[in-house]
């Protein structure tokens, strides 16, 4: 597959937040809950490269508890990119390996609605960053984080993004199975609130189609 167009795409803004999802053609985001299942290798390789472009990867709590993440290891080598997870409550396993055997420190990204207890235990094991009062403010948490981020989902998390209009570019790949879990890629918190993008590449390799839409 070639990815020259993903690493030659103009991206003129800082910050720059790119998503990057995956459905199946009858709608379908996730097989048994988890979206490595729907992922061929062609989109394995882009969902790595995507990652080398980006200064920062962001993921929802919701989303790294299912899909089981652990930190960023480059299969190439290369440096690996700090994993800033976006939580309210600040629930989250702190002894799993995602932070107890990252060599880029991780970030969370949180709002005074979390304890100040967890907080604090937080802290000892990543970056803490309180961003908003109720909930976390995601324009102010882009701003802070600058450069180029790359958001891996889940759908509450790309429904805000797009909401505060900060999602700039959407990788989405198109794979050739049905009868995966029903959902979509974008929570519901979206539904009447038109966004509007213009397709910027399209890319077919064994069934996948490889879609990059661009924020008007």
């Amino acid at each position: 597959m070639d990815l020259s167009i993903y690493t030659d795409a103009p991206r003129p803004r800082r910050p720059w937040v790119l998503a990057n999802m995956v459905a199946g053609i009858d709608g379908s985001v996730s097989i048994d809950g988890r979206t490595k299942e729907m992922s061929s290798t062609a989109d394995r390789q882009l969902f790595h490269h995507l990652r080398t472009l980006a200064d920062v990867i962001l993921v929802g709590a919701g989303t790294m508890r299912d899909e089981h993440y652990g930190p960023h290891r480059p299969p190439d080598g290369s440096s690996p990119r700090p994993i800033a997870v976006v939580t309210n409550t600040l629930r989250l396993d702190l002894t799993a390996p995602f932070f107890t055997e990252a060599v880029a420190r991780p970030i969370i990204i949180t709002s005074r609605r979390a304890p100040a207890d967890a907080v604090r235990q937080a802290g000892e094991v990543a970056d803490v960053r309180i961003v908003g009062d109720d909930a976390v403010d995601l324009g102010a948490a882009v701003d802070e984080l600058g450069g180029i981020i790359l958001n891996e989902g889940g759908p509450t998390l790309l429904a805000e993004l797009l909401l505060a209009e900060r999602l700039d570019e959407l990788c989405l790949t198109i794979a050739p199975v049905v009868g995966g879990d029903p959902g979509r890629i974008v929570a519901d918190s979206l539904s009447g609130h038109l966004r509007r993008f213009s397709l910027g590449s399209v890319v077919e390799e064994d069934g996948d189609v490889f879609l990059r839409y661009l924020r008007r």
